[in-house]
């Protein structure tokens, strides 16, 4: 298409390729009517670009009070110029739950106390050096330790609430477990751990979240690292850890351990009703056959802070305020601070703002800045606190639950994504406010226990799942050629159904529940399963001779 014959956009007057005449989106109405009272002369037949559609949706979203208003401290036209939506949007959390009361512990690399979680008032219980290394020059770990747990549960304090985690009000214990030649050691993971364990109580850590990890896959069954995290879970603490970001790589420790939540990701094209794609996050089976993620959140363009006092920080603040200057004073304020950024030496001699604005835009968003104190981040290192944030919104709002009912609140509220294949999603993708109901609604705290059990003595195997609203439950399997009438459970207290069937020959057996003769679900009690084949999981019976 030649520049003659260019779209342009009648609002934003920019150069597009397509106008959208119909908006296909849930508040299709008030986005029109927005339109029309923001510019009388337009009509539906002029037609708008994706980028302004995006803009006016989310204005709506802000004054639903989901979303604190853009302007003036990020003045862009559109949502995707380089301004994130923030995560607790993305993931439509229930902004009454912040993780109040609640203590989620990190093992991370290295941490800086940020402001957004320490300014308003400091929720930091305790910063443990576990290297006992000392102080070290490197700030690399920091990053990475403080976006984590910032990103988890920070409160947008510098950014003037937008970019605020969704735990914002948690307390937090921080683990360093990087010595000062840069190294994160298999021993001091172990020993952070082993710090855990001994001082749970005293903090009351409730969520251990791990964005870091053994170098080597390994059993669970052999691995001190899995047999840690196994032993905190029996103390009625949640594991939270990220898969890694190479789709061919190994799941390690401790995202490989049995009841550890392995959290994968997704990316969302920072947009709020864009489908979703997979992350290119570590998938597929451990060395114990384990099926890992369980879990996907966000994994891309999360809103994360820049390490205060770095001169990456300085550069990020220094590129928006240039932006606030009038085209008169832009020259000269860019020739005084030049040298504090990566812009090149001679653009202070051009004598067109309108382009030197064009390559401080371009810059800010080469740097992944989005505003002064934060950038955009990517990995599942950021998808783990997202789901360790909303395992402290189930506590806060429910504090009796234990690991294995969040687990099984968590799996059974989490939604399957038809675009992603299921061993990449596990089982699906996180939804905290259904996640929040369930929690709600679960007067009773019983755990049936493990399940399937096998009961030797009474030679017996004893299956359980719990689901309050169901009228029917059915156990299915080739051990009654998947009939869905023959084997039903019975109902019992506090939503939960159960059924004994006679002990199975020594073998490998696939099941499943069918739930109201239409909702296929594995057994969330179970890790062990395998895909079916269509668009899901069948859980794994082994019996041994």
């Amino acid at each position: 298409m030649s520049d003659s014959q260019q779209l342009i956009c009648p609002l934003c007057n920019d150069p597009v390729d397509k106008l959208l005449f119909r908006f296909h989106i849930d508040s299709e109405t008030a986005v029109i009517d927005r339109l029309r009272q923001a510019h009388p002369r337009w009509t539906e037949n002029d037609g708008i670009c994706s980028r302004c559609i995006d803009y006016y949706h989310t204005e709506i979203v802000r004054e639903q009070r989901l979303l604190p208003e853009i302007g003036p401290y990020f003045p862009v036209r559109s949502v995707d110029d380089f301004v994130i939506l923030p995560t607790p949007l993305r993931l439509d959390a229930n902004p009454r739950f912040t993780g109040k009361g609640v203590t989620i512990c990190f093992i991370d690399s290295d941490f800086f106390p940020h402001p957004d979680l320490t300014s308003h008032y400091n929720r930091i219980k305790a910063m443990v050096d576990i290297t006992e290394s000392g102080a070290s020059d490197q700030t690399d770990g920091q990053w990475h330790g403080t976006m984590t747990s910032v990103v988890c549960a920070g409160d947008g304090y510098l950014s003037n609430g937008l970019y605020k985690g969704i735990a914002s009000e948690a307390n937090l214990v921080l683990l360093k477990v990087q010595d000062n030649t840069g190294r994160i050691l298999q021993t001091n993971i172990i020993k952070a751990l082993e710090w855990v364990l001994e001082n749970h109580a005293l903090y009351g850590i409730r969520i251990v979240n791990m964005s870091v990890g053994d170098n080597e896959p390994e059993s669970y069954k052999e691995s001190k690292i899995d047999q840690l995290a196994e032993a905190l879970i029996e103390k009625g603490i949640t594991v939270v850890a990220a898969v890694g970001n190479t789709e061919d790589g190994q799941i390690k420790p401790p995202a490989n351990g049995l009841h550890v939540i392995a959290v994968g990701g997704i990316n969302d094209d920072n947009r709020l009703n864009a489908g979703k794609t997979a992350y290119h996050s570590t998938y597929g089976r451990t060395t114990d056959a384990l099926m890992k993620p369980e879990l996907v959140a966000q994994a891309i363009w999360i809103a994360a802070p820049i390490l205060p006092g770095t001169s990456v920080q300085k550069e990020a603040a220094l590129l928006h305020d240039l932006l606030q200057h009038a085209d008169e004073a832009l020259v000269d304020a860019l020739e005084r601070n030049i040298a504090h950024t990566k812009l090149d030496s001679a653009l202070p001699s051009v004598t067109d703002p309108g382009f030197i604005r064009g390559k401080i835009i371009e810059r800010i968003q080469r740097g992944k800045f989005i505003a002064p104190h934060y950038m955009h981040a990517d990995g599942t290192s950021f998808a783990a606190p997202i789901v360790s944030a909303v395992v402290a919104q189930l506590i806060e709002c429910n504090p009796l639950l234990s690991p294995a009912g969040i687990r099984h609140i968590l799996f059974s509220s989490a939604k399957r994504l038809d675009s992603i294949a299921p061993e990449r999603q596990g089982y699906g993708m996180i939804q905290p406010r259904k996640a929040i109901l369930q929690a709600l609604k679960q007067h009773s705290n019983e755990n049936a226990g493990q399940s399937p059990y096998i009961d030797n003595q009474n030679q017996v195997i004893e299956f359980s799942i719990r689901s309050s609203c169901a009228s029917q439950v059915v156990l299915t399997g080739p051990f009654n050629q998947w009939a869905t009438q023959t084997h039903p459970l019975q109902p019992c207290k506090d939503g939960w159904w159960k059924i004994s069937i006679p002990l199975l020959a020594p073998g490998k057996y696939h099941y499943k529940f069918l739930i109201d003769e239409n909702n296929w679900a594995e057994d969330t009690a179970n890790p062990f399963r395998e895909p079916d084949g269509i668009a899901g999981f069948n859980s794994v019976l082994l019996i041994e001779n």
